[in-house]
């Protein structure tokens, strides 16, 4: 009896070693930082790389026949304040393979895309995905890439759609980069679109403003260039007080005569 009571409690402690486990889908195994992990033992696995807007970012092995839309759900999705602007780009041997808005993904109107073995899937949002980089561009257009420098708000690199123009561009940026004013100062922007070398375009800021731009084109740099002068220390206004004063004077001495 004894016996077969030690044999019955081997068998079941044994039982689970020799099982297999599965670890759910809403658990992110890490073997190292960054490194993620969503795989049966012995199912066929691609590897891919995350980038962007997304809870979890870094190298993710994955069933084979995983797709985009999954994959975002496995990297913690994308934050609430961007997931209605956000744009899903997937990088496939050299090129761009695939490109959505976060949206049409999460509602189903587009066609499921499986992820392949090295594949990159970014997530960009209307603003920056790195510091310095701004995205302003549709799902579906072909973005330019240009520079703002100077004294704008924001300068770096912006991917933005056909189309837009040296004032659309400024306001992208942020406009000028303003301190306190000072009436003393006079401050004087201009604008500048360089274009292969050369300038193709400068205008004040206000005059920018005023008329028509010229839309930019890849590789354009659109310079902003402020120029502070101290105004002069002696004015009309300091003349037309000194004479005014002197006419009270002058009331004033008549007066006691």
């Amino acid at each position: 009896m004894i016996r077969l009571s030690i044999v019955a409690l081997t068998l079941v402690l044994a039982a689970p070693l020799g099982a297999q486990t599965y670890a759910p889908v809403t658990e992110v195994q890490a073997s190292t930082p960054g490194y993620f992990t969503f795989a049966r033992p012995g199912e066929r696995v691609v590897t891919v790389t995350t980038v962007g807007l997304l809870t979890a970012t870094g190298r993710f092995a994955v069933g084979e026949g995983t797709t985009v839309t999954e994959l975002l759900a496995l990297a913690g999705g994308v934050p609430s304040a961007q997931a209605s602007t956000a744009i899903v780009r997937v990088y496939r041997e050299g090129g761009r393979a695939v490109e959505s808005s976060v949206r049409e993904l999460y509602r189903g109107n587009t066609p499921p895309v499986p992820l392949r073995e090295g594949d990159v899937v970014e997530v960009v949002g209307l603003t920056t995905s790195a510091p310095g980089y701004y995205v302003h561009s549709s799902p579906d257009a072909d973005p330019v890439v240009v520079t703002a420098a100077g004294a704008v708000t924001a300068p770096g690199r912006f991917v933005v759609d056909p189309g837009t123009t040296v004032a659309d561009l400024l306001a992208l940026a942020g406009g000028t980069r303003t301190g306190a004013l000072d009436t003393a100062v006079e401050t004087t922007t201009t604008v500048r679109l360089h274009r292969a070398g050369s300038v193709a375009f400068e205008a004040s800021l206000s005059d920018t403003y005023a008329r028509p731009t010229p839309a930019l084109e890849p590789g354009d740099v659109v310079e902003l260039e402020t120029v502070n002068r101290r105004r002069s220390s002696f004015t009309w206004r300091d003349g037309l007080s000194l004479v005014t004063t002197g006419l009270a004077i002058l009331i004033a001495v008549d007066r006691l005569q």
